[in-house]
C-alpha cells in the first residue's frame, strides 16, 4: 500500500480510504471468516472494521503498520461479537475454492479429511492460542506484527505460539487417529460438532 494513499486518507481524503478498503478488505474478510465461520457475520464484521478504521484513521501514527492496525480492529470486533454469542468457531485452513474437482465417484479427498481435522483441532484449542497460530501460520504475520495486532508483548507471542503448536500437535494427532476418510457423499453432510 502506497504511503501517500495512507497519508491522504489520514487527512480526510475519502477516495484514498476507498483505495485502502479495496486493497485490504479481501484479506480482512478471510481472516474474520476463519474466526466466525459465518459469511454474513464476516461481511458485517468486515464492514464494521472499516467503519471503525474510517472514523479513527486521523489518529493513526504516520509510522504505524496499517495492515496490523486493521487486523487489530478486526480481531477486536470479532471478539466483541463472539463474546456476546459465547461462540468461537474455526474454519478449515483450506479455502472452499481449493476443494473443487478433486473427487471421483469411488474416491475421497485427503485434503477434505485434513481440513476437517485441522478445523476441529483449532476449535478445541484455547482461543488465545488458536488466534496466534492462525495469524502466524495462515495469515503469515511475524511475531512482532502479532504482538502489535493483539497488543501483547512479543515474549507472550513466542510463548503462546510454542504452547499453540504443542496443543495443536496433541489434539491433531488424537483427532487424526480417530478420523475416517470421507467419501463424496459425506463431505457435504459434515457439520460443526
Amino acid at each position: 500500500m502506497d504511503v501517500a494513499v495512507i497519508e491522504r486518507a489520514r487527512n480526510g481524503d475519502e477516495q484514498a480510504f476507498v483505495q485502502i478498503y479495496e486493497h485490504f478488505s479481501p484479506q480482512i474478510y478471510r481472516y474474520v471468516y476463519r474466526l466466525t465461520g459465518n459469511r454474513e457475520l464476516a461481511d458485517d464484521i468486515t464492514q464494521e472494521t472499516f467503519l471503525r478504521a474510517f472514523q479513527n484513521i486521523r489518529g493513526l501514527a504516520r509510522d504505524s503498520n496499517i495492515s496490523a492496525w486493521l487486523y487489530r480492529i478486526a480481531s477486536n470486533a470479532c471478539f466483541d461479537v463472539l463474546r456476546r454469542r459465547r461462540l468461537i468457531t474455526w474454519m478449515p485452513i483450506l479455502e472452499e475454492s481449493d476443494k473443487t474437482d478433486e473427487f471421483t465417484e469411488d474416491d475421497f479427498s485427503p485434503r477434505i479429511v485434513e481440513s476437517e481435522v485441522v478445523r476441529r483441532a483449532l476449535l478445541e484449542m484455547p482461543p488465545a492460542l488458536a488466534v496466534c497460530l492462525v495469524l502466524r501460520s495462515v495469515e503469515g504475520f511475524s511475531c512482532e506484527e502479532i504482538a502489535e495486532i493483539l497488543r501483547i508483548p512479543k515474549g507472550t507471542v513466542f510463548s503462546r505460539l510454542a504452547r499453540a503448536r504443542e496443543s495443536f500437535i496433541q489434539i491433531y494427532s488424537r483427532l487424526a487417529r480417530n478420523t475416517e476418510p470421507l467419501n463424496r457423499g459425506d463431505a457435504g453432510d459434515r457439520t460443526m460438532p
